[in-house]
């Protein structure tokens, strides 16, 4: 299996949670208000900014009361190319109901 982005999962994850962090606080919210507010559990929430784990319902449910659902909703919304094979490739298969694993 290839891996298209260099980034760790790790790298990802810390920059999510610091980004929900950051408009938290932003927003003069504190998390326990955060968690009333989204019914994410507090220890949840607590760990999300520690060390980035949290499903992707608690997410979401973040998400919202932060007011960036629209731009969730966006992520990974649009196809990306590497090459002009790829975007035929791609476009050719976007009525596609099941995947198939190609052997190169």
């Amino acid at each position: 299996m290839y891996i298209f982005e260099p980034i760790s999962t790790e790298d990802i994850l810390r920059r999510l949670s610091g980004n929900c962090r950051s408009r938290r606080l932003e927003k003069n919210m504190s998390q326990k208000t955060l968690s009333e507010t989204s019914g994410v559990p507090l220890s949840t929430i607590q760990r999300f900014e520690h060390i980035g784990e949290i499903s992707l319902a608690g997410l979401v449910k973040i998400v919202r009361v932060l007011g960036y659902a629209e731009d969730m909703m966006e992520l990974i919304g649009k196809p990306k190319y590497t090459s002009l094979d790829e975007m035929v490739k791609i476009n050719k298969n976007k009525s596609r109901k099941r995947g198939t694993d190609e052997r190169v």
